[in-house]
């Protein structure tokens, strides 16, 4: 979901070089509400059968995949188009490229070199020059409805918390796929204790079913003015939330990109992943512990070292200079 929402950021530059062409966006069920009211996105398709059996007769001017996977890629090379760019799959079903100017993005899913240090562009710059269209540095393009603001501003109403003081987001998961990804609960306590003592802040702790525990015990572990805002929160909603707040600490996460989405300033921890591909938009900070063996992409790892060095102090200080 956090590369639907970044991938939005194209779509401005689409309108600019296609300005009569309607758009459709084929995507999972689970990120397809982060394209509504989109006012770049005309169709939305979600991933099913029944898509997929009118996704073979349609015939479409341009076809843009940026998506690596098989299922994707197969779509891709099946659907008629005039022109296509970014991933297919060849004869073989391998991995191929529409067009030379996806061949960088190419290269970055087989060269570690290239993308843990050589590299120096942001997935933002990659995707525009795979699709071939003039990079602009837009922002993603995300809409959220006054009523998926409701459940936070009750929540706000009902607790009796004002604005008087800092609202510190700390959004303490790191998805399925990356545990390494993960900053230890004992860091986000110390964190903790920094913002309520010394800057006087709200802390609310941000997460989804996988972070209820962890949530849990930071909640209880805490002195006061720390508030578990619940992890069954549909995704609008849950970006209800990640809005109302002044500052968001978060792992490359999807919470982390919805943060950007919404335009708040983002101290973001990155340990397994590359921070350079991750645009801020001059808003916050990335803070990367650069130990020899980060970036690797590994799931898992018995060491931890990457976040471990991420110190709750040097992310206090971020978070200082943002407020």
């Amino acid at each position: 979901m956090g590369d639907v929402l970044r991938t939005t950021a194209l779509l401005p530059g689409l309108k600019r070089k296609y300005p009569r062409h309607s758009v459709v966006w084929v995507v999972d069920e689970d990120g397809a509400d982060l394209l509504r009211n989109n006012p770049y996105v005309d169709r939305i398709l979600v991933f099913s059968p029944e898509h997929l059996l009118s996704l073979v007769v349609v015939s479409f001017d341009v076809l843009i995949c940026l998506d690596k996977d098989p299922g994707s890629t197969a779509l891709a090379t099946m659907v008629r188009s005039r022109r296509k760019f970014g991933f297919g799959m060849n004869e073989h079903g391998n991995l191929s490229v529409f067009n030379p100017a996806s061949s960088y993005a190419f290269r970055l899913g087989v060269d570690d070199d290239l993308k843990f240090r050589k590299n120096r562009k942001t997935y933002q710059e990659i995707i525009a020059a795979a699709a071939e269209v003039p990079y602009h540095d837009d922002p993603y393009v995300f809409s959220l409805g006054d009523s998926c603001r409701s459940e936070a501003r009750e929540f706000l109403r009902s607790r009796r918390i004002g604005r008087n003081r800092p609202a510190v987001g700390l959004n303490t998961g790191a998805g399925e796929r990356f545990a390494t990804k993960q900053w230890p609960p004992a860091h986000y306590r110390k964190l903790i204790r920094l913002l309520t003592t010394e800057l006087k802040a709200n802390v609310f702790l941000l997460g989804g079913p996988r972070e209820r525990s962890l949530n849990r015990s930071l909640e209880r572990a805490a002195q006061k003015r720390v508030f578990n805002t619940g992890n069954d929160h549909p995704i609008l909603e849950f970006a209800g939330f990640v809005e109302a707040m002044d500052v968001v600490v978060s792992s490359d996460s999807l919470g982390m990109h919805l943060a950007i989405a919404l335009g708040k300033p983002v101290v973001a921890l990155f340990g397994s992943t590359c921070p350079q591909e991750i645009s801020l938009y001059g808003r916050g900070a990335k803070l990367f512990a650069g130990v020899p063996c980060a970036p690797c992409y590994k799931s898992a790892c018995p060491e931890m070292t990457c976040m471990i060095e991420i110190s709750p102090e040097s992310v206090f200080e971020e978070i200082r200079k943002v407020l």
